[in-house]
């Protein structure tokens, strides 16, 4: 009997952990719970030709187990949803999607569609515009380095506008001023999320490499498009980053590198930054307009990517603008639900 109500003692603590979890969740870390589901099951649905399914697992669940652990920490303490730990934690998480998402789209495939991006391109402008580029744009060193930098802050520029309007609501309520920056903050949160994992997912519709190894000469780049101080080592930062190590071999390469060509994020979320930068009239708002315009520019000029890969993030962006409300909604509609169970 005295086993009995400890176990009943212990189910009603642990669905209290689980109430209090849920109810600490933004509708933002909600969306990302489900999408590491959503990965897990296409691994598993496809695990026949998915065989890094196991580590698709792990990374979603480590994800999952980090958001569970800090909105735990936060329902300990009352003012700590509202802190910047809180808000800002899932910067680290959400490149472990990216990641996540190189295991699948390639696999799911078995085959890169570069050949049709490439003769989309051509389709539309009659020639490739990244070796157009080439023969008629200047490759100025000091173009290139600012270009590369550029491109190298693509994550920093939606940052940028979430921790000013962070800074502008705790300032609000340390006046205790009437203010929409909370709810902004929300916003972007949910609408930054929401596109980024939109574009990873996909990848899995259209997996390719990018012009760079398609139309360029790979190993050529660092010559063809040199830059002044630290192009070379941004370049090689952003290869490491997709699985390309310097000893590697173009066979090695094509075998392990990210296939995150189309649709550009880059594009994507640098066109969200701008626009959302300019919707709240944030000091950053030129400056995030500047260097994102060059950015978008750059993915082309530095090969990364076809046009038409920024024309579909284009597209995506608008995509995510007309339906992150309504995906949000859902969202929150499915927490209440759970929370009354």
């Amino acid at each position: 009997m005295d086993i009995e109500v400890a176990n009943r003692a212990s189910a009603v603590r642990t669905r209290s952990l689980i109430h209090r979890i849920i109810q600490e969740l933004g509708a933002h870390e909600f969306f990302m719970l489900l999408f590491a589901a959503f990965f897990v099951v296409v691994a598993l649905a496809a695990h026949s030709v998915v065989r890094e399914w196991p580590q698709v697992l792990y990374r979603m669940l480590g994800v999952s187990i980090a958001i569970a652990i800090v909105n735990w920490w936060s329902s300990a303490k009352e003012g700590r949803r509202e802190s910047a730990f809180k808000t800002f934690y899932i910067i680290p998480l959400v490149p472990i999607y990216f990641k996540t998402a190189e295991f699948i789209s390639h696999s799911l495939h078995g085959r890169d569609y570069d050949s049709l991006l490439i003769a989309a391109d051509r389709m539309l402008f009659g020639v490739n515009p990244t070796q157009w580029l080439a023969q008629h744009f200047p490759t100025w060193p000091a173009l290139t380095e600012y270009l590369m930098i550029c491109y190298s802050l693509f994550y920093f520029l939606p940052i940028a506008v979430a921790i000013e309007l962070y800074v502008r609501a705790k300032k609000s309520e340390r006046m205790q001023a009437e203010s929409s920056d909370r709810e902004q903050l929300r916003k972007i949160l949910f609408i930054i999320v929401y596109g980024f994992l939109l574009s990873y997912a996909s990848y899995f519709l259209l997996p390719s490499i990018g012009p760079r190894f398609t139309v360029h000469d790979f190993f050529n780049l660092s010559r063809e498009l040199p830059g002044l101080w630290v192009t070379d080592g941004i370049r090689s930062l952003l290869n490491r980053g997709e699985n390309i190590q310097p000893w590697m071999g173009m066979q090695d390469i094509l075998r392990c590198v990210t296939r995150d060509a189309f649709p550009s994020g880059h594009a994507d979320i640098t066109l969200l930054s701008i626009l959302l930068a300019f919707e709240f009239k944030t000091r950053v708002r030129w400056p995030i307009a500047i260097i994102g315009s060059s950015l978008i520019f750059a993915t082309v000029y530095l090969r990364y990517h076809y046009v038409i890969d920024v024309i579909g993030g284009v597209v995506l962006a608008i995509v995510t603008l007309y339906t992150w409300e309504w995906v949000r909604d859902r969202m929150i509609d499915l927490k209440a639900r759970l929370m009354v169970r």
